[in-house]
């Protein structure tokens, strides 16, 4: 196993640096509201744009009424959307992972899990020689 080793002050301060533009690139809620007409969450993210999805499919929210969804407010810093009376934290970057994510990235991700658990069986097996 590695040794983890303590970064310098230089090493630091780049880390700080590209921590803090990565966050900035990072897509975030600056507003939701509850849209009863279409009934789906509607969440105005840092970069303009308007995402809507439909109640059902947020985690927590599958049983909120149209009167709980009139309390659910951004927190964190638009990190997070919270419903207080039925106590449902939600990530919006997990939220837009999960519903928007690429097809390609999570075909990437399930292949890296299965050569991962193939990997813990002892890989692949050998083949046997020809005859």
């Amino acid at each position: 196993m590695a040794e983890f080793e303590v970064p310098t002050a230089v090493q630091f301060e780049a880390i700080t640096r590209q921590t803090a533009e990565a966050m900035k690139r990072q897509l975030v809620a600056v507003s939701a509201r509850y849209d009863r007409r279409s009934g789906r969450v509607m969440i105005t993210l840092n970069n303009g744009a308007v995402v809507g999805f439909p109640f059902a499919s947020l985690p927590g929210l599958e049983g909120a009424t149209p009167e709980q969804l009139r309390h659910i407010a951004v927190e964190g810093e638009g990190y997070g959307l919270r419903v207080a009376c039925l106590d449902a934290d939600i990530s919006v970057p997990q939220l837009l992972a999960d519903q928007l994510g690429s097809t390609v990235m999570k075909r990437a991700i399930v292949r890296a899990s299965a050569s991962r658990a193939n990997g813990r069986l002892g890989g692949r097996p050998r083949k046997t020689r020809a005859a």
